[in-house]
């Protein structure tokens, strides 16, 4: 992946084609999809209010919510061993941490060392998970893959508007 940076004119042309891109589904008709999904009423309810979230970028107002639910979910589809990865890594990390810092008496002192070690199993479940969805290996590679891939865009987009952004 190349460290070039995204200059101010393709980040607002970006974010202008993902907000077309997410205005052709109304918040309504997204919020019945998000309910068609069999989620729990409050995360349905919560990832409503985050598509109704927009920003001020000059002139438009561009709903950022949306875009960037609609980037989740299309990373979701997209690598869907490595968020199954993550997942059931991250509950044997929380179910591990849990168990050492509970330990009377020593519980604190191994905190750090639980810490360490349910953040390495997380970052194994991550590379493990990724490794399936790209069918190759290369840990360190896909470390940074699995960082920069998601973010990349989006933070630059982001940190090119941010002196014309105002959020409401």
């Amino acid at each position: 992946m190349e460290g070039k940076k995204i200059s101010v004119a393709q980040a607002k042309l970006k974010m202008t084609l993902w907000n077309a891109e997410v205005e052709s589904t109304s918040s309504n008709d997204f919020y019945l999809w998000l309910q068609d999904m069999d989620l729990p009423e409050e995360v349905v309810m919560r990832l409503h209010q985050l598509i109704s979230t927009t920003i001020k970028v000059g002139k438009k107002i561009i709903s950022i919510g949306k875009v960037v639910l609609m980037r989740i979910i299309e990373f979701v589809k997209a690598h869907p061993f490595l968020i199954a990865s993550v997942g059931a890594s991250g509950v044997v990390a929380s179910a591990i941490y849990s168990l050492i810092v509970s330990i009377p008496f020593l519980g604190s002192f191994l905190e750090p060392l639980a810490r360490a070690l349910g953040i390495g199993i997380v970052l194994t479940g991550a590379v493990i998970g990724h490794t399936l969805d790209k069918k190759f290996t290369g840990i360190g590679q896909n470390i940074v893959e699995i960082a920069s891939e998601f973010f990349k865009l989006l933070s630059d987009v982001l940190n090119a508007v941010s002196n014309e952004v105002a959020f409401t």
